[in-house]
């Protein structure tokens, strides 16, 4: 009698199995329909056609990234500034057709006096990304008038110019470990931009950087800027914990910048070997001026060409003499671009022993004189100096 007990008992427990097993392929393929259900969402979005992957605003400035997902004509991005419901400043910017998966970066400028915002408590900056009159996305963000302050991290400082941007902060928080005071480690992002009016030309991010001391980054410019053009660089850093941003910006006219090396000078009675760096990504064309001035007497100026020049390139430029009369002279060097403007400048002294002839071919001889092979020769030995300058560097 016990038999069918028993196997009445098994199939009703694999029964059991079979519907526990159903129940699990269906909660399973739930889990698989929830995702495309998100999918659906997100192509709602994608429908719109735009999405703002990063706005940021505070008192000077709004700065802002949109992706398109889908191609689209007649784009604008509207920027809005208002405090307690009255609008104070409003700007439009009309970008035309996009193409999908493109992005667009823009910073405006919002110009208000400081003492302005004084006697308001807040502020909302608004981005609206528009076809035509149809709006695709937007999006709102509120401030103070007194920009947030990292917490535990203080930018000491912003400089940019012709060559690079370079940042200095510092922590401002420390921790207790027993009797020791230790300052406490910040994670931090840094997106730097520079701008020419509102135009983003060029962007560098810096993630997941961390600070457990005094932080110092100079981040060079790779491409040619416009002599006498305004350029600003706006660096935003994101603090981890807590999570927070804050904007720095630093103002700039571009110029051609060179150096002459003070420890790679030579000058005796055969010439002078000079060597100068760019300092800057406004190329420097010009030339090397040298000037002997005597303790009595006329001065002899002496000019070669230099190398054109960008940013941490050099060049040595040799110059020879001949025919400067024995005595002391006071040297003055010279980098001078095509402008006629001093760009550095170098000074020195020189005593010449015995003077160095002078070469003069006469016109009657047009064979191979004594005088022509002490000149090539003076030559040979300014340029083995420079060759053998530039093998040690």
């Amino acid at each position: 009698m016990s038999l069918p007990e028993k196997k009445n008992f098994s199939r009703q427990r694999e029964s059991a199995f079979h519907l526990f097993s159903l129940t699990l392929l269906l909660i399973l393929l739930c889990a698989q329909i929830n995702p495309a259900y998100g999918a659906t969402g997100s192509t709602t979005v994608e429908e719109q056609g735009a999405v703002i992957i990063d706005f940021f605003s505070d008192h000077d400035l709004s700065d802002a990234t949109v992706r398109f997902e889908e191609s689209h004509e007649n784009i604008s991005l509207v920027f809005t500034l208002s405090s307690g419901g009255e609008v104070l400043r409003s700007e439009t910017f009309h970008f035309g057709s996009v193409q999908a998966g493109q992005e667009i970066t823009k910073v405006l400028f919002w110009g208000i006096p400081e003492d302005f915002g004084k006697d308001r408590d807040s502020y909302t900056a608004e981005l609206s990304v528009k076809e035509g009159s149809k709006n695709l996305e937007t999006q709102k963000t509120s401030f103070t008038y007194r920009n947030p302050h990292l917490s535990n991290l203080k930018v000491v400082d912003l400089s940019a110019d012709s060559e690079k941007a370079s940042v200095l902060m510092s922590l401002t928080s420390s921790v207790n470990l027993g009797f020791v005071q230790v300052p406490e480690p910040v994670m931090v992002d840094l997106n730097l931009k520079l701008l020419s009016g509102t135009d983003v030309i060029y962007t560098e991010n810096l993630e997941n950087v961390p600070v457990t001391d005094a932080y110092y980054k100079a981040m060079n410019w790779s491409f040619l800027l416009e002599k006498d053009r305004n350029y600003t660089a706006l660096l935003k850093a994101r603090s981890h914990s807590p999570e927070l941003t804050t904007a720095y910006i630093s103002e700039f006219r571009a110029e051609e910048k060179v150096e002459i090396l003070d420890s790679d000078i030579d000058v005796d009675e055969y010439g002078a070997s000079v060597t100068i760096i760019g300092r800057s990504q406004v190329p420097f064309n010009g030339i090397i001026r040298v000037v002997l001035t005597p303790e009595e007497g006329e001065a002899q100026v002496f000019e070669e060409t230099a190398d054109i020049l960008t940013a941490g390139k050099e060049d040595t430029v040799g110059i020879i003499w001949q025919g400067v009369p024995r005595g002391d002279y006071n040297v003055k060097i010279y980098a001078v671009n095509l402008d006629g403007e001093i760009l550095d400048s170098h000074e020195t002294v020189l005593r010449v022993f015995e003077p160095v002839a002078e070469v003069n071919t006469p016109e009657e001889s047009p064979g191979f004189s004594f005088q022509a092979a002490i000149g090539i020769f003076l030559c040979f030995m300014v340029l083995l100096r420079r060759k053998g300058r530039g093998k040690k560097e």
